[in-house]
């Protein structure tokens, strides 16, 4: 990672991530809707004057490890049953990658007579713009890892950038994530880091942008963490890499496969009793 120079890679993936086209020609990716974000700038100016409820909606488990100030936890499923959280304006706290199910509910909870918006950046977000948390600060790290589920379930939104850390790219990393930018570790770069950063200020103000980080296997994302950290970069690390995504596809394929083309039979099984062919009967 020291051979490439830091500033011109991080203006490089936060310009592909906020400004470029998806490199396939494949079917039109989908778009978050903007309207039911609220800022991470005016979240916190807002939950330091109280004014918002936070309502995460991550297991327990997660929640008690590590959580906003004044927070509450309640199943993302169970917030439609609340009826005293009509009178607070709410908003939905995650992780901050995972939108789509945040989305589909926060439109039912204002048909129903919610306030309601969801927190642009999530948990990951808050902590790098300087919010507030209690708790074990190292539960970041597992906060940041996506699963090859999740994954499947977001990547076709147009706001979401998958980043290719792999060496080299390969015909298979290009199957699998087909939207991926390629960004091998190269010690040449003839980027205009200025130039990019123009880029960056003019489209900052998109909502619900994300960083996904991959490389083969999952491992050794610890110098682009640090790279990401520096420069305060909210970015996502693919479980498992490239290598358990396409496991994770594997399965789910075979698990949509009849129940007999799933069962492997090794040799006919012989009724009991019958003696096998050469065995006399005694």
């Amino acid at each position: 990672m020291n051979q490439l120079k830091i500033s011109t890679l991080i203006a490089i993936i936060v310009y592909l991530c906020l400004g470029s086209t998806p490199l396939s020609a494949g079917d039109q990716l989908k778009q978050h809707d903007p309207t039911l974000a609220i800022p991470m700038d005016s979240a916190i100016r807002q939950h330091r004057q109280s004014r918002i409820l936070f309502v995460d909606v991550r297991n327990p488990k997660a929640f008690e490890t590590l959580k906003i100030p004044g927070s509450i936890n309640i199943p993302l499923y169970a917030i439609k049953t609340k009826a005293f959280l009509k009178s607070s304006s709410i908003v939905l706290v995650n992780a901050g990658y995972a939108y789509s199910p945040l989305e589909k509910e926060c439109r039912r909870l204002i048909d129903d007579g919610f306030t309601v918006s969801i927190l642009d950046g999530g948990i990951n977000a808050w902590r790098r713009k300087g919010g507030s948390l209690i708790g074990d600060l190292t539960a970041l790290k597992e906060i940041r890892q996506v699963s090859p589920q999740e994954f499947l379930r977001e990547k076709d939104y147009e706001s979401a950038l998958v980043i290719d850390f792999s060496w080299p790219g390969t015909s298979a990393s290009q199957a699998l994530i087909a939207n991926a930018v390629h960004l091998p570790v190269s010690p040449q770069s003839d980027a205009s880091a200025a130039e990019l950063a123009k880029e960056i200020t003019r489209r900052t103000s998109e909502s619900f942008a994300s960083v996904l980080i991959v490389n083969e296997t999952g491992d050794n994302y610890t110098d682009i963490e640090r790279l990401m950290a520096r420069e305060k970069i909210p970015a996502f690390y693919l479980k498992g890499g490239l290598a358990g995504y396409k496991t994770y596809l594997q399965n789910l394929s075979l698990s949509w496969q009849p129940r007999e083309s799933r069962i492997k039979t090794v040799s006919k099984c012989k009724p009991c009793g019958k003696k096998s062919e050469g065995q006399s009967a005694e």
